[in-house]
């Protein structure tokens, strides 16, 4: 059953279906063709425009899901070029997992949101925003966490240090809050020109893992804390106590003036003395290890060569 609009249709036809045959050079063929070329070419529909000119758009809309999803990757497109362009300079604020630096003119704020992060997150920010900086979080012994265990400047001051020196200001804020326990981000604040023009080196102190061992601590005389009650002892009296307490063992030679200053040096880490010799200091290496310091005697190993 047709319609009648069918039917007009049919009648504006100048060509009909059993005229074109498969062959497409036939009679009927090169009539459609001719029919098609001579037809003048359609004019497209004015645009609508507003009282000021702006456009307003004479195509159909794309459906509106479509829209919305061009229009989010674009914005995320944006948001890649500039934050990783080289022609645009330096950030004034940065943030990732680790650590978010921000500046307020010449003076950086730094925040350390996770102190076990990989090191190299805290590299990531400040190369962000044009900082040469160092940051380093590192196992502290018990009550030197969440504290600046080392500041300094990272590079040598160029053509040597000026009359007067460099300046510069730092200031930190480890304490949490009450019922914070220890959770909350450090916060360090670096400015002026010794941190600025010759880079700054942060070492700060983190509650240290079972068994992780303590970041750069020294054998010294005496006990460290004194509660281990391990100087004057044999090393053989001393060996067995910790032993019993579960802990393992370190030595070190070491010579000491009263003024403090002094040498000191590993033992092979499988190295024993004899029994009888006598125990000069004795420190917290971790939270399951001991170091012991003997004077050094003939025989003992020698310190290793600095390469």
């Amino acid at each position: 059953m047709t319609s009648r609009i069918d039917g007009l249709v049919a009648d504006l036809a100048s060509v009909r279906d059993d005229d074109i045959t498969s062959e497409p050079l036939g009679s009927g063929g090169k009539a459609l063709l001719t029919a098609i070329t001579a037809a003048p070419a359609p004019t497209p529909a004015p645009t609508p425009t507003t009282a000021g000119g702006g456009l307003l758009g004479g195509r159909r809309r794309a459906p509106r899901v479509l829209v919305g999803a061009v229009a989010v990757a674009g914005a995320a497109a944006a948001v890649v070029v500039g934050m990783g362009g080289s022609d645009s300079g330096p950030l004034r604020s940065y943030a990732n997992a680790a650590v978010s630096v921000h500046a307020t003119g010449r003076t950086y704020e730094v925040e350390v949101k996770d102190a076990y992060a990989d090191q190299r997150k805290f590299a990531e920010a400040f190369a962000k925003v044009g900082l040469d900086a160092r940051l380093r979080i590192v196992p502290a012994p018990p009550g030197a966490e969440r504290t600046v265990l080392q500041e300094n400047t990272l590079h040598e001051p160029k053509g040597g240090m000026p009359p007067g020196g460099l300046s510069g200001t730092s200031t930190s804020i480890m304490k949490c809050p009450p019922g914070e326990e220890g959770a909350c981000p450090l916060k360090v604040r670096l400015g002026g020109e010794m941190f600025l023009r010759e880079g700054a080196d942060i070492i700060i102190g983190r509650k240290a893992r079972p068994g992780e061992l303590y970041w750069n601590v020294m054998g010294t005389t005496g006990d460290r804390p004194k509660s281990l009650h391990l100087t004057g002892r044999t090393a053989a009296q001393a060996l067995k106590d910790l032993r019993r307490r579960g802990f393992s063992v370190a030595f070190m030679f070491g010579t000491f003036k009263p003024d403090g200053s002094g040498q000191a040096w590993d033992a092979p880490p499988n190295w024993r003395p004899a029994g009888e010799r006598r125990v000069t200091g004795a420190w917290m290496r971790s939270s399951n290890s001991v170091g012991l310091m003997l004077l050094p005697i003939k025989n003992d190993p020698q310190p290793r060569p600095f390469s």
